[in-house]
Parts: structure tokens; sequence; C-alpha cells
């Protein structure tokens, strides 16, 4: 609007396009959306990369159709199937080159407008040969083995013998990764298998490659201290690999103790004995534990393939303390006598004896004893004498008989002391002497009770020279054996007291004695050894004397 000055009427301008150019501009507005609506159902395609065919199509334009595909390499034509995923008719080698030619058109109502038949070259190369990524496994338990690629692979071949049947494996997608289902596999095995991979199922498999696999090895144990063990200290196992289910109620300590397991880390465990002498001395300590599912489980799944059982000792007690309780309890022809008497002795006091033990002295309890037998005693060091005391002692107390001082040898020996129990018999002894007349004395304490004719072993079955315990016992056996001249034997003997393996004192019938006759045997009349039989016990000492030895002296 424009005001003119000095007038009261106003002036009203007009201003815009002509007709003429308002028809143009709607004109060129109805082209553009023509040509844009003409551009939008026009056909088209692109290719995307597809996991499995050579291509995915992306069509444009309303109602567009593939009439034709078709991969070009060289001269060779080789059709595409498929709507959205393209896939080749035939096989196409890895690796090649070529173009993929589309024909695509509009709507059968638009398609004869010269733009709705399109032809559309793409070039594309198909996917290379895929290669192992490791050609040597570690295998875990299970079954399966997982086998990598350095690509993603739609086909897997796989031989698990040289000459065996070809097995084919195709993943739900292709991966890096494929699972071939082999057998289960236990621990510590290995295996080789011939492989080779397609990374598209339309492709030739490429060349094999061997892979090796092992599964995880078995559990193993072993000490990890040395052999040697203190009564009251833990024993430690350590394993091969971390364990995750060790299953500790199955492990077993023998000799039996008051005592628990418990993890130290993950590859040891460690027994603590609760009870005051724990294991005891001279003990032969062993850790059981099972194998299989049934032992410790490893993390890797492992186990181990078969029981293990491992071994510890502990240092034996003092022998001068053993005889020091053996004779107070009656078992030696000595007598002990405390140089600090302790007047009422505990089981903590005992304990700590066992390797430490308190000053004292020895003295014989009986005057007239033979030289043979005094000649064995020998004050802190093991000898027959000792050992003979142990195997009475031990018949005495219902154990084994073994002349071993063992841990409960020692619990026994101890539990005895404190309860003031002496031994049942009174000290007896046998001597042999091959000087003739053969003769045989039995002492009894301070007494030559008996002393009477004997025969001993001919010279090509001697009777072994030497003192040795009595080990067995029989009150009749019918011995059985050969002859030196091979004819067999099976004689009945009476009152039996096996000294040294198949010698022995016992009663046997002969026309006369005193002169070598047996096989190695030390043999009295029957109505004698019987009285022998009575006086002697276990662990009682025979002592054959060589000729020149007389017989000892009656007091």
């Amino acid at each position: 609007m424009v005001i003119r000055q000095g007038s009261n009427v106003p002036l009203i301008a007009r201003h815009g396009p002509s007709h003429r150019s308002l028809w143009w501009i709607i004109a060129g507005g109805f082209l553009a959306v023509l040509a844009g609506a003409l551009w939008l159902i026009a056909p088209g395609a692109r290719l995307v990369p597809s996991a499995r065919g050579i291509a995915r199509i992306r069509l444009r334009g309303w109602g567009t159709v593939v009439r034709k595909a078709a991969f070009f390499s060289g001269d060779h034509e080789i059709p595409l199937t498929g709507l959205g995923r393209l896939n080749p008719v035939e096989r196409i080698a890895s690796g090649e080159s070529g173009l993929i030619q589309l024909t695509v058109v509009g709507p059968g109502l638009l398609q004869w407008m010269p733009w709705e038949e399109q032809v559309i070259s793409f070039p594309v190369s198909t996917p290379g040969i895929p290669h192992l990524a490791q050609s040597t496994i570690a295998r875990p338990l299970g079954p399966g083995l997982a086998v990598r690629f350095s690509e993603p692979v739609a086909r897997v071949q796989y031989q698990m013998a040289p000459h065996g049947p070809v097995h084919v494996e195709s993943p739900r997608t292709p991966s890096r990764t494929v699972v071939l289902p082999l057998p289960t596999a236990l621990p510590s095995q290995h295996g080789t298998l011939l492989v080779s991979a397609a990374a598209r199922d339309w492709q030739p498999f490429g060349p094999s490659s061997q892979v090796s696999w092992s599964s995880v090895p078995y559990v193993t144990v072993a000490r990890a201290a040395h052999r040697i063990l203190s009564p009251v200290s833990s024993l430690t196992v350590k394993f091969s690999q971390p364990v995750q289910h060790p299953h500790l109620s199955a492990w077993r300590v023998l000799p039996v103790v008051a005592g628990h397991w418990h993890e130290i880390s993950p590859t040891e465990f460690a027994f603590t004995p609760t009870g005051p002498t724990g294991y005891g001395p001279g003990a032969a300590v062993e850790a059981i534990i099972p194998g299989g599912h049934a032992g410790p489980e490893a993390q890797t799944g492992s186990v181990m393939a078969s029981a293990a059982t491992l071994k510890w000792t502990t240092p034996p007690g003092s022998v001068l303390r053993l005889q020091e309780m053996l004779a107070e309890e009656g078992y030696l022809p000595v007598a002990w006598t405390a140089t600090a008497p302790v007047s009422q002795p505990t089981l903590n006091y005992e304990d700590s004896a066992i390797y430490q033990p308190p000053q004292g002295q020895f003295t014989w309890k009986y005057s007239h004893l033979p030289s043979q037998l005094k000649a064995l005693w020998t004050p802190g060091q093991m000898s027959v004498m000792t050992k003979g005391a142990i195997m009475q002692f031990e018949r005495a107390n219902g154990l084994p008989v073994d002349g071993i001082a063992g841990p409960m040898v020692w619990k026994t020996l101890i539990r005895d002391r404190l309860a003031g129990k002496t031994s049942p018999w009174p000290y007896s002894y046998i001597s042999v002497t091959e000087s003739f007349p053969e003769t045989l004395e039995l002492w009894v304490g301070n007494t030559m009770v008996l002393s009477t004719p004997a025969n001993t072993g001919i010279p090509v079955t001697p009777t072994y020279l030497g003192t040795f315990p009595i080990y067995e016992r029989l009150p009749f056996q019918v011995m059985r054996g050969k002859n030196p001249n091979g004819v067999p034997y099976a004689d009945p003997v009476y009152w039996i007291n096996y000294f040294n393996g198949g010698d022995a004192v016992h009663g046997f019938v002969r026309a006369s004695y005193g002169f070598p006759q047996s096989l190695g045997c030390v043999e009295v009349p029957p109505s004698v050894s019987q009285t022998i039989y009575r006086q002697v016990h276990y662990g009682t000492l025979v002592t054959v004397n060589p000729v020149g030895v007389p017989p000892a002296p009656a007091s």
C-alpha cells in the first residue's frame, strides 16, 4: 500500500504475476510430480552380500520382478535362482570373478514403456577357499570337536581315518566355528582327521588339511612334601590340575586316625590329624584317593584314571624307650628303674617320652640265665631279644604278631603302662646245642625247668644256627614235603613251635634222641614237647648253638 500526502483519498496499487506465468508454474509442478512418480515405479535393483547365496537382491520400483538372473564368467553362463537370495544352479569355484546380470521388469500394464525393462550388470567375486585357523586343537572333554576357520563356512567335510567314511556337517548359518559330532572324548586321548570346507553350499570343498587334537590329560596326584612325616603334622597332596569337586568324603587315610581334609588351594589339599598322638611312631601312613568320578574332578572335567595310594612314614619311636616300657611291663628278662620317677604319668608325658626317653638304669631280673641269652641284650639297639618281647606283647594284647613296634604297639604299651598292666606270662627261653648228645634246655624265669635229648637236622638239611623268636604255634599238624631222596613224606607231629621258616620245636616219635635225624626241625619226645608247649609263648627265643657249645649247667 502506498499513501500520497495532502490527499484524503487512499490510493491502492496491485502487484503479481500475469495469468500466463501462473499456468507455466502449474504445468512445471505437474511434470515434476509425474517424473518423480515415474522414477518411483521404474524397475531397478541393487545387490547386497548374502551369507549363503552368491548375492541378495534389493528391488526398486512398484511391482518390479526379476525376469532373469545369471552369473557370467568369461563365455560361461550359469543361471541363478531364488527370489531374494541368488543361488547358482551349479558349482562355482572359490574366488572366481565374473558378472551377475539381472533383467528386471515393472508391472505388466506399464511394460510398454521403454524404461520398464532394465538389464543391470554387477561385477562380483565368489568367496575364497576357507582355511583352518588352527591345525592343533586342545579338545575339552565331552562330545564334538570345535574346528575354527579363517572365514564363515557353510559346509565342512571330514574323515576320521585316511580311508574311512566321509562325513559332511552343515551348520544352520555359516560360521567360523563348526562343531563336528565326534564321539565323546575321555581324558588323555588324541587323534587326527582330514578336514575341508566350503564357504557356500554351492561351492566345492577346498583341499583337505590335517587337524590334530588332544583332550585334557588325566589328573595325577603326588606327595607335596617329603616321605618322612611327623606323627602329628599334616600330610599334603598336590594335583596336576585345579580341582573343582574334590569329593573329600571318599578319601581315606590309614591308619585310621581322627582328623580332617581341607583345601589349601585348588591344586593342594591337606589332612591334619587331631588326636594327641597323630599317626603314631613308626607308622606306615597312606592316603588313598579314588579315581574316576568318585574321586577329585578337575575344573576341566578331567578325573584320575585310577585310585592313587600315596605313602609316608613317621619316624620310629626310641628303641631305648621301647625297651624301658617292655621291661617295666615284664616282657624282658631285665628291669628298668627311672632316675627321676614320675609318680602319676600322663598321656602327654608318655607321648613326649616316645622320642625323648627318660634316663634310668637296666638290671637283670634273674641271676642264673645262660650266657647265650645275656649276650643278646643291648640297651638302645633293636635286637632279637627286643623283637621277641614285642611279639609276646602283641600276642598278649591281641595285636598282629610281627615284632614291629608300629603305632598300635606304642599306643597299647602306653595304655597298659598307665593302667599298670603287665605280662601274663613269666619270661621263657629255649637253648639247643648240637654238641653230642644234642640237648634242648627250657628256662622259665630264673630256673632251667627242663633238659631233654633232642634231634636237629641232618647235614643235607641242617637246622639253622642262631637265635629266633617263636612266631607260630600249633598243637598238631601233618607236615608234608620231600625227603632228600625225593620221596614225599606226610608226618604227624605234635605241640609245634615254629621259630625260623619251616624249623620248629615239636614232638616226634623216634627210637632214640640226641643226634641229627630231622630235616631241620628240633625234635623231642612227644610227651616232653607238650610240657614245652605249655611253658613257652609267641616271642619266646630259641637259640640253636653250634657244635662246641655245651649245654648250660643246671642251676
